[in-house]
């Protein structure tokens, strides 16, 4: 590349003025398109931009020379990616699954999804499903950040003294669906049933559903699947549909914004990386299965699934199973390491979540849809679990999306 293309005028003279922001994504991709969103959501409360991009067209330095951006929101995943690094006197920001080994060389701050975290919400998951076997596909896929996500999945089930085990692919790097599914239905075959299966992303995990079918193994009653990416097309079209973990994505799309104005704003200089936390598991049918040994923990739990938000007490759980409360409290302290109390709060608490990330619904309408008819006791509660005020998890997590 030529030191023309490596040196595009820096139209930056003034701070007041309206930006040229040039966005270079893959508009294909699920993950891209919900950075698009999150980016959207900034400059609809910060405004002076205009994005540059074309959705239709492969990103090219003759593109950039001609748009003139003050500054770059980029995928690091892009063909042009190396080129677009090395372009002088202009802010830029990325986004996408970060590894040093990869991605080392970018000298630009990157924001990217925190893949241990991933690992250990799916582990979470199942072990809350009453999982006791478990399962990671990896597909064909060596990336570090599909290592990541494996160890955190791993790494979580050892804390609870359990094991996992993992696909061994017998093909070549390069596959169709069809020797896909062929393989993963052999090694689902062989898996002790049921078992809890975390797909490293949603495309493969699809194919572990059609592997099920294919080899007539039940889903969810004898392997549940988890996918990751939350991408609606797949997971509504697969049968059953898919449950997947949300990385927040749209949050990362609104934390890049933040870090390219406060650069163009010539601010505090970021940090290299910013991990982004994912949000919580979009439970579907294809993980909806929970097992327990003890029936009537298994019935309690469904219960309180679908009632924690009524709301319902212990008193109202006891009175439905007929445990008394000494034998309900040592039954499930056994088999998820919780009272009823605290079971009925972890439910109300991802309802609160979702409902302060989702909505743009005020605190007060939101505590009466989880269950909560005093806002100033749900704020204690929110608060003693997880260290934040339902506002400034708001703030934190994402701007907020209209109901």
């Amino acid at each position: 590349m030529s030191k023309k293309q490596k040196a595009i005028p820096n139209r930056n003279s003034s701070n007041n003025r309206v930006k040229r922001v040039a966005l270079l994504l893959e508009s294909d991709m699920a993950f891209d398109r919900g950075i698009a969103r999150g980016i959207g959501d900034y400059i609809r409360n910060n405004t002076g931009w205009i994005i540059l991009m074309d959705p239709m067209t492969k990103v090219s330095m003759e593109g950039l020379q001609h748009w003139q951006p003050d500054g770059i929101i980029t995928s690091i995943h892009l063909p042009a990616i190396k080129e677009i690094a090395q372009l002088k006197n202009i802010p830029t920001v990325g986004f996408g699954s970060y590894s040093e080994e990869l991605d080392g060389n970018l000298k630009f701050p990157i924001v990217t999804s925190d893949q241990h975290a991933i690992g250990r919400m799916a582990a979470q998951h199942f072990i809350n499903n009453g999982i006791r076997n478990f399962a990671f596909c990896g597909g064909n896929e060596n990336a570090p950040w599909c290592t990541q996500r494996r160890d955190g999945f791993t790494e979580e089930l050892a804390k609870h003294e359990f094991s996992c085990n993992f696909d061994e692919p017998d093909f070549d790097e390069t596959i169709s669906m069809p020797e896909a599914v062929r393989s993963l239905g052999k090694w689902l075959d062989s898996l002790p049933k049921p078992s809890g299966v975390f797909v490293f992303f949603d495309g493969w995990a699809r194919w572990v559903l059609d592997a099920c079918v294919v080899k007539q193994i039940n889903v969810p009653q004898e392997i549940s699947v988890l996918g990751v990416d939350n991408d609606r097309w797949l997971c509504e079209l697969s049968q059953p549909m898919l449950s997947s973990i949300d990385v927040n994505v749209r949050k990362a799309g609104h934390t890049t914004a933040e870090l390219l104005d406060s650069i163009m704003k010539e601010q505090a200089a970021p940090a290299p990386l910013t991990h982004i936390a994912p949000s919580e598991v979009v439970a579907r049918d294809s993980s909806s299965y929970m097992n327990f040994d003890d029936p009537e923990v298994a019935f309690a739990l469904r219960y309180i699934k679908e009632h924690a938000c009524d709301p319902i007490s212990t008193a109202d759980v006891l009175k439905v199973t007929g445990m008394s409360n000494s034998t309900a409290y040592r039954k499930f302290m056994k088999a998820i390491g919780r009272s009823i109390h605290n079971e009925i709060q972890r439910i109300q608490m991802d309802r609160i979540k979702d409902l302060l990330i989702t909505t743009n619904l005020n605190v007060s309408a939101i505590a009466h849809r989880a269950g909560f008819d005093n806002v100033r006791y749900l704020t204690q509660v929110f608060r003693d679990l997880t260290g934040q005020t339902p506002t400034e998890y708001r703030r934190k997590q994402s701007t907020p999306k209209v109901s």
